[in-house]
């Protein structure tokens, strides 16, 4: 068998799933590979969610590297990839590109032997894995929080993520569908006070059958808090018995994160946006985090994920897998790697875009008493076609600013 075409495809849909998050367009990118025996595979670029544009050019980067060669290979593939952009490619957008690519080999050689990716993993270690439902803002007024919650809970989840910071959803007119998140802007003790009580209306109205989770998002701030107020955070919520405490610092802060998990009573988890193991080496080594998270598009695929979860399984540290933006082969890939790792803890699950995650996903992703099943295969279990290809046709600048 070998590699025939390597391709790309951008994706636009819009996350209307959840009635407390924006009904806004969001984008992706898939690539594909095809072979000289109709056996092809698919992968997703999480790069794709923020700038789309920018992923074609990567891809056709890497075709000369690919065609023509073994999709059975694929760890000599992945290192063929990574050793032709050495100069460029040790992180970020190149380590999200070959990671997609290398992802599509995973699924290719699944359907070539007609199993799923978790049995070429060493097959599942469980039959329900269990997902939180990640909520993105916390709303305002506070109250709003348990009506969010409750629709998760209706929907079959047994926990959910909320944020540190409080957001008010404004319609857009003559529409009832939330189109725009205002923030609330709060004193430093107002917001911590109101933190506190959020998490207390929640975990009195939930019990204690319910598990909670916060974002600081930190990693995504162009102006962070410092250890000191994530600290500050950690032990507010403490009395509420959080399951983890996400991205609290900058990932520039690895010192920070060593203080702040010596000091918590609340678990510490990070990793979204780090690539590869050599980045994670840090915060699991230094016991910066007692979760670590990687998000399967953008860390560099499947083999680099199974790298830092048996380094992170070591030192002790379990995992959570993020899944963030992806709609298609990264949700299915970080399923089927749920499945085989008893260190992954939870998976999760992005509600609003669950619409278009069910014209991907083969096995509709439908959680029951807060855990799913195994994914369907062969390969990763992704639906594709031209139809879908054209329902969920490219909006030019819907990546995420």
């Amino acid at each position: 068998m070998k590699i025939t075409t390597v391709s790309c495809h951008l994706i636009s849909g819009r996350w209307a799933g959840d009635p407390a998050f924006p009904h806004d367009v969001h984008a992706t990118a898939f690539v594909e590979l095809e072979t000289d025996e109709s056996v092809s595979g698919l992968g997703e670029v999480s790069l794709g969610y923020f700038a789309p544009e920018a992923v074609v050019s990567l891809v056709d980067y890497f075709r000369p590297v690919l065609v023509g060669r073994d999709p059975m290979q694929i760890t000599r593939l992945a290192r063929a990839m990574e050793s032709d952009a050495v100069w460029w490619s040790r992180s970020g957008a190149g380590r999200s590109v070959i990671g997609a690519l290398e992802m599509a080999l995973w699924d290719i050689v699944g359907k070539a032997l007609g199993v799923p990716v978790y049995q070429l993993l060493g097959g599942a270690i469980r039959d329900a894995i269990p997902v939180y439902a990640s909520g993105g803002p916390s709303c305002w007024p506070p109250e709003a929080n348990i009506e969010k919650l409750e629709f998760y809970r209706e929907l079959g989840y047994r926990a959910a993520k909320l944020s540190t910071n409080f957001y008010s959803t404004m319609a857009a007119e003559g529409s009832d569908l939330p189109r725009r998140l205002e923030p609330v802007r709060l004193p430093h003790a107002a917001k911590l006070k109101r933190i506190a009580e959020s998490f207390e209306r929640l975990r009195e109205h939930f019990g204690d059958e319910f598990d909670l989770a916060i974002d600081g998002h930190e990693g995504a701030e162009p102006d962070p808090i410092p250890v000191q107020e994530a600290i500050e955070i950690a032990r507010a919520l403490a009395p509420y018995r959080l399951a983890f405490y996400e991205e609290p610092l900058p990932y520039t802060d690895v010192a920070g994160y060593c203080e702040l998990r010596s000091r918590s009573r609340v678990p510490i988890a990070a990793g979204e946006s780090l690539s590869g193991v050599d980045q994670f080496h840090p915060f699991i080594a230094g016991r910066g985090v007692h979760l670590v998270q990687p998000d399967l598009g953008f860390v560099g695929g499947i083999g680099e994920t199974v790298k830092i979860l048996h380094h992170a399984a070591a030192h002790g540290i379990s995992a959570g897998i993020h899944t963030g933006g992806c709609v298609g082969p990264a949700m299915a890939a970080s399923w089927h790697v749920a499945a085989a790792f008893a260190s992954v803890k939870w998976l999760e699950v992005v509600v609003a875009p669950r619409h278009v995650q069910d014209d991907f996903l083969i096995e509709t992703l439908r959680p029951h008493e807060g855990a799913v099943g195994l994914p369907a295969g062969p390969g990763l279990g992704i639906r594709f076609d031209r139809e879908l290809l054209e329902k969920y046709r490219f909006v030019p600048g819907s990546g995420e600013r």
